[in-house]
């Protein structure tokens, strides 16, 4: 007998509820953008979710069925490389050479470290151009420390 997933009528931001529950809904960092995941959480129950138009996964929001918390996300660690630079010139340096590559920038937590996605080629060019202020640290990527985010919403800050 197959059980049908649960559908998730409500994503609430964690700010907004008190309720507690055990069971999580655990996303990789890049998913945070499906519009449509059908997922088992730590639990065991297998849920439904959509995302709405212009809105993304965040780690910690509650996911609701009938008024009942199921799971509230969570973004799995992953392997990063992570660079710590001494200056301004080296931080723009960096941020040039993962721009030709087209991939994710983030910062680190205290907002002085930058981290990209693991790529084995890519820690072996800048291990060789930056040496010991690079290395390898497992980390959550947060959308909300993605640098071209940050700055999209300093510009509309500004415009207000």
């Amino acid at each position: 007998m197959e059980v049908q997933p649960v559908e998730i009528g409500a994503v609430v931001p964690r700010e907004d509820f008190t309720d507690v529950v055990m069971a999580q809904l655990q996303l990789e960092w890049f998913e945070v953008h499906k519009r449509k995941l059908t997922r088992v959480t730590t639990a065991g129950q297998t849920i439904l979710l959509q995302l709405e138009r212009g809105k993304e996964w965040r780690s910690g929001d509650g996911l609701f069925h009938a008024g009942q918390l199921m799971a509230t996300i969570t973004i799995k660690p992953t392997l990063t490389i992570c660079f710590e630079p001494i200056d301004l010139v080296q931080a723009a340096d960096f941020c040039y050479y993962i721009g030709n590559r087209h991939l994710p920038l983030f910062f680190g937590i205290n907002k002085d470290t930058y981290r990209v996605p693991y790529d084995g080629r890519l820690y072996e060019q800048l291990f060789a151009k930056f040496q010991s202020q690079v290395q390898l640290e497992e980390e959550i990527l947060l959308s909300e420390n993605l640098v071209r985010q940050l700055i999209k919403n300093l510009r509309n800050e500004s415009k207000s």
